[in-house]
């Protein structure tokens, strides 16, 4: 079993939903790699984390007054003198759709909590699954090498652009055409559906949806939409504003190593950098599809925008 795999089933673990075979596969996995063994134990602690919250929750305690008024609908139910069955049948069936609304109510309540915790900033993870730490200052590091990775609200913005914009179409602002959004903010948008579509390197059956240029809670973007495998695909590309360093440049590293992996609990996204730009790609794909989208296209794509930042 491969780290990539580990990643599919640890949830599916975690739930107990896996065969004992692959149960024991991973488990094996487990033994000899200490980074899955780490995820594991992270994924573990959010899902206690989030019961032990859902259940303390105040907003999802039933009120006094309910509580009250139903254990006293209930107790006279059962105290009532001797009904006849007919009436017996209608007196137990309100105090059956009383405990269903009730149970109703209370799950409306969890769900609702489950969406708002879900909001979460994602992990940033090298693609050997080395995580980012945070510093006492607020800055992140990575315990890899290669460039410095951008900052978690940034990452959340790709995701959140993504969602409202090439799924939902809920943006507050109106996307502009990519060329006229060039010429008006940042000269990388102009041409950029060429970039991303060249030289034939997309996984066969990937296609262009649309290119434009949006902006989402103060973020503009170059935004590239692609469909592959039934789902659809962002690229996206933002000006980040500070220039590459020279111990970054020293290092050198190739597109395919400076591409690194975050996620949230739906989507996965791939990205990597330029002297003052980093480009997102952004879907629901699997791990290795999204990966895949984005070394095929970061090639192209870098020329591109740093031919545009030099201009």
């Amino acid at each position: 079993m491969q780290c990539s795999d580990f990643r599919e089933l640890a949830d599916s673990y975690l739930s107990d939903e896996l065969l004992i075979e692959t149960n024991h596969d991973l488990i094996r996995h487990l033994e000899s790699c200490a980074d899955c063994r780490h995820e594991l134990a992270a994924r573990r602690e959010l899902r206690s984390k989030l019961r032990k919250g859902f259940r303390q929750a105040a907003e999802l305690q039933m009120p006094d007054e309910f509580a009250g008024e139903l254990r006293s609908q209930l107790r006279n139910a059962t105290l009532l003198p001797s009904r006849s069955p007919f009436q017996t049948t209608l007196t137990r069936r309100a105090a059956y759709l009383a405990i269903a609304a009730s149970l109703v109510i209370a799950a409306a309540l969890g769900f609702s909590a489950i969406q708002q915790r879900s909001n979460v900033q994602p992990n940033i993870v090298t693609e050997a699954g080395r995580e980012t730490k945070s510093s006492p200052g607020g800055s992140e590091s990575s315990n890899s090498t290669g460039r410095a990775l951008v900052s978690a609200s940034l990452t959340e913005n790709a995701i959140s652009d993504h969602r409202d914009c090439a799924i939902n179409h809920r943006l507050k602002e109106k996307p502009v055409d990519l060329d006229e959004g060039g010429r008006s903010y940042d000269r990388a948008y102009i041409n950029l559906v060429q970039a991303v579509m060249s030289d034939g390197q997309l996984p066969g059956g990937a296609t262009l949806v649309a290119a434009h240029s949006c902006i989402f809670n103060g973020q503009r973007f170059g935004h590239v939409i692609l469909k592959y495998h039934d789902q659809l695909v962002s690229v996206l590309v933002t000006a980040v504003g500070a220039a590459q360093t020279s111990e970054q440049k020293a290092l050198g590293a190739s597109k395919e190593e400076s591409i690194t992996s975050a996620w949230s609990d739906v989507y996965r996204v791939a990205h990597f950098e330029t002297a003052r730009h980093a480009v997102f790609v952004v879907s629901s794909l699997s791990e290795a599809d999204n990966i895949a989208i984005a070394r095929a296209v970061a090639p192209s794509v870098s020329k591109h925008v740093e031919r545009a930042e030099v201009a």
